[in-house]
């Protein structure tokens, strides 16, 4: 293939030599004849913000080349130079500076070319995108009545007809182009929240003003048209009482020292008692009737308002007494010392023992020896002969030895006793609640619930373990272990609940007059 081609190289030289014309032309890179930069509409040109861009690269022989990023594109940005007035460029993502903020009647300049070719230097003129108008719609279901919250999303739409939502209104960065104001609520963290106090709220409407930071002519008030269809509750409880302290855990000694009582638990306290008085009239803004409801705390004096509309909204009054504090557990007995080790001495004693000793005896033994007989032969003959022989007898002698001896081990410690538990507080009296009602407000006490129940009683506290007794020092004899000491008594279970208090319902005069001031 090379040899080939360098045939056809050779060729090409051959011919143009003869024409008169220059080889590089034939062989160089087709030239790009026009450029275009592609922009999708469906995008947001914004201070703070990026969009992405494109090109198309024409040639002269008809082919069009796209870059990456564009739907079939393959070439690489480093071929092209890209300058932007009012932004930055990275590999065609454009982002738009901040300054530019408010957008409004601004703009942002592209210049594209490509390196080799600057002459085919391509503009762009983007305006930049504003709002036209922004929206607070509630995400989830809400009371209309005071103290619920509302929590919403913003859709904002711009100039070009595309549409935003901002669903994280906690969120500094969605939320951090909006200013958000309140009338009879607050904002906080991302939701509204109408105003708990309805004394505060005019004409029983709470609104929710949402006004843009980039086009200050945007806003948005969302109104919430109090209705009063909620379930109040109102709650009080006395306070628990402190739980005993645990008593303190014996010593370890001879015998061990008791451990310490543990401490009674306090006793709850009584819930306030209770007054709620109820009027019906007729709200001429709401057009409806409504339950004017005022409580109070007769121990604090705290009070209370409430609206209540009938047809759906309802009160409910707890007054409970604390909780009895807990007994505390009875201290552990201590630990009965450990014996000490009977006292070690040296005896010597003379003691019988028995050694080998070396003996010489006088043995006979039988011995073989050659004769000569009568007829003069040589002949073997037997004869006894006596020798003296070494042996080993057993020989009892007196030796001297030391021996440690051990006296008695001392007796342990018996452990100590362990602690009484103390007693549970006895739980405080659940408060009286009187519910007051005018004649007209009678028929909808079905509407109010009260609840007076005692605090549960404290449990009582467990006694203390008792101590172990110490074991007895090594000896001769062994010292005895250390009896231990007895648990500490327990009550069982909880002290008594607090009795629950008395609800008494009452007739009452006409208190409540409700007048419009048109001043």
């Amino acid at each position: 293939m090379v040899k080939y081609f360098l045939i056809l190289i050779a060729f090409i030289t051959f011919l143009s030599s003869a024409a008169g014309k220059p080889v590089s032309g034939l062989l160089s890179a087709p030239k790009i004849d026009s450029l275009q930069i592609v922009f999708d509409t469906q995008q947001l040109v914004l201070p703070g913000e990026s969009f992405h861009i494109g090109i198309d690269a024409y040639y002269k022989n008809g082919k069009v080349k796209r870059t990456v990023g564009l739907k079939g594109g393959t070439v690489w940005w480093w071929k092209y130079k890209v300058e932007v007035t009012g932004g930055t460029d990275f590999g065609g993502r454009i982002s738009v500076n901040e300054a530019l903020a408010p957008p409004k009647g601004k703009y942002i300049g592209i210049k594209a070319w490509p390196r080799r070719q600057p002459e085919k230097v391509k503009e762009l003129l983007l305006p930049l995108n504003y709002e036209t108008k922004i929206n607070f719609r509630p995400t989830v279901a809400f009371d209309k009545s005071p103290g619920s919250q509302v929590k919403g999303e913003l859709v904002i739409e711009f100039n070009n007809g595309i549409k935003r939502i901002c669903t994280n209104l906690r969120n500094s960065k969605e939320s951090a182009n909006y200013r958000f104001y309140t009338k009879g609520g607050s904002w906080k963290n991302g939701k509204f929240t109408i105003d708990p106090d309805f004394m505060k709220i005019e004409n029983h409407q709470s609104s929710l003003i949402v006004r843009s930071r980039q086009n200050k002519s945007v806003a948005d008030t969302f109104l919430v048209q109090l209705d009063y269809k909620h379930a109040y509750d109102l709650q009080f409880s006395g306070s628990s009482g402190m739980s005993g302290f645990s008593g303190s855990s014996g010593s370890s000694g001879f015998p061990g020292s008791n451990g310490g009582n543990g401490q009674n638990g306090e006793s709850g306290s009584d819930g306030p008692d209770l007054g709620v008085w109820v009027d019906l009239y007729r709200d001429s803004v709401l057009n409806c009737d409504l339950l004017y409801v005022y409580a109070q705390n007769s121990f604090t004096g705290e009070e209370f308002r409430y609206l209540i509309n009938p047809e759906g909204g309802s009160l409910t009054v707890n007054s409970h007494g604390g909780s009895g504090g807990a007994g505390g557990a009875g201290g552990s007995g201590g630990d009965g010392a450990q014996g000490s080790d009977g006292r070690k001495w040296i005896e010597t004693r003379t003691e019988k023992k028995i050694v080998q000793k070396p003996v010489t005896k006088k043995i006979t033994k039988k011995q073989t020896k050659k004769v000569t007989n009568a007829d003069g032969k040589e002949v073997e003959v037997v004869e006894d002969v006596e020798v003296d022989e070494v042996v080993m007898v057993d020989v009892e002698i007196d030796v001297n030895v030391n021996i440690e001896v051990q006296g008695p081990g001392e007796d342990g410690g018996d452990g100590g006793c362990g602690g009484a538990g103390g007693f549970g507080g006895e739980g405080g009296y659940g408060g009286n609640i009187t519910l007051y009602f005018t004649a007209d407000a009678m028929p909808f006490q079905h509407l109010f619930t009260a609840h007076s129940d005692g605090g549960s009683g404290g449990m009582n506290g467990n006694g203390g373990s008792g101590g172990s007794g110490g074991s007895g020092g090594n000896g001769n004899p062994n010292g005895r272990s250390g009896v231990a000491g007895q648990h500490g008594p327990s009550a069982m279970g909880w002290a008594g609940n607090g009795q629950s208090g008395q609800i008494t319902i009452q007739p009452t005069e006409e208190f409540f007059y409700y007048v419009i001031d048109n001043i």
